[in-house]
């Protein structure tokens, strides 16, 4: 491990920060790319052995990164999905292993554990998978509480997993009791499939005692109580512009290391919002370039990097000022990225 490294803020893998690099995934190039953490240029890049990337995980000694290989197409239109998760080797920036996941298909979401197992989400087969990347193997699997599981958050102390699905409610998970809890109500009534069915992003509080989701309705933040398992409130977006609803309605957020800023990126509308984490009311609007998707938070929590999918730009927020203040190049279209 290196110096930086060593010195590297607490491992936190919703919303893992460092000073050691900065690794994306970029979807539409599929490549992993490297940047520099302190100019973000780019010093490293390399092609995975099939299509086609998407999200990110990375292990908690901040040795290995992990993406699944999700196939060619997107979700609702993956025809040729794929089901193999690639090992990334940080310190030498390579390509390390690829783990085959056989029958089940469109990996996408993953969280990974303190053990340096990988819980893994399959949208087409339905499944939520456990995922010993040092064994090459699966260790169970389960069935999902509903349709199209696509994201996954953890608690902070691992006791549960929260399953955004595109078509359904959230699935919450209790990692020792191996087994799904009641479902928590995302779906706009009346509406069984495509956009208002399902959620997006999802991310607990730092404190563990909220876990935040929005739906792909109105993209409103819905905060759970995790204690009690149930929705508390309803947070809605101010200024948002929703997409068609045969678009996607793709949505996320993350909280900065610090706790003290919630931000939202919403891909349709090309819109971030800074939002006081202790009043979720209280939303600061930024533009952004076409296509926000993926955030990571400099360490010391002032400023926030948000990629472009459809733009090829990360651009730095202010978080104090709420403020764009730089842009740099980013890829072809990178999904998601993270400091270590």
């Amino acid at each position: 491990m290196t110096a930086n490294a060593a010195a590297a803020p607490p491992y936190a893998g919703n919303n893992l920060t460092g000073e050691s690099g900065l690794v994306a995934v970029d979807k539409v190039g599929n490549k992993i790319r490297f940047y520099d953490p302190r100019t973000l240029r780019e010093t490293h890049a390399f092609a995975p052995p099939e299509p086609c990337v998407h999200e990110l995980a990375i292990s908690h000694d901040r040795k290995w990164a992990y993406s699944p290989l999700y196939g060619e197409g997107i979700y609702g239109n993956n025809k040729q999905p794929n089901n193999k998760i690639i090992v990334i080797d940080l310190a030498r920036q390579a390509l390390a292993d690829v783990v085959d996941l056989g029958e089940f298909l469109a990996p996408h979401g993953m969280v990974a554990t303190q053990d340096g197992k990988l819980w893994v989400a399959c949208d087409i087969s339905g499944k939520l998978l456990l995922v010993d990347p040092a064994r090459r193997g699966i260790e169970r699997v389960y069935d999902s509480a509903a349709k199209g599981p696509h994201q996954i958050a953890a608690l902070p102390d691992g006791s549960r997993l929260y399953l955004s699905n595109k078509e359904g409610d959230l699935g919450v998970f209790d990692t020792a009791r191996r087994r799904f809890l009641d479902s928590l109500p995302m779906r706009r009534r009346g509406i069984l499939s495509g956009n208002g069915s399902g959620s997006e992003g999802v991310m607990p509080a730092p404190d563990g005692r909220r876990v935040l989701v929005i739906d792909n309705d109105r993209n409103d933040i819905h905060v759970i109580d995790v204690a009690a398992n149930r929705e508390v409130d309803r947070v809605p977006l101010t200024g948002n512009a929703l997409a068609n609803v045969k678009r996607s309605r793709l949505a996320k957020l993350m909280f900065s290391p610090d706790g003290r800023f919630l931000v939202v990126t919403a891909y349709a509308s090309a819109l971030a919002w800074v939002i006081d984490a202790t009043d979720l009311r209280r939303q600061e609007l930024v533009t952004l370039a076409k296509g926000p998707q993926g955030m990571t938070f400099s360490p010391d929590s002032r400023s926030v990097l948000v990629s472009s999918h459809d733009s090829g730009l990360l651009t730095r927020i202010d978080l104090q000022s709420a403020t764009a203040v730089e842009a740099y190049d980013g890829g072809a279209g990178i999904e998601v990225l993270a400091f270590y």
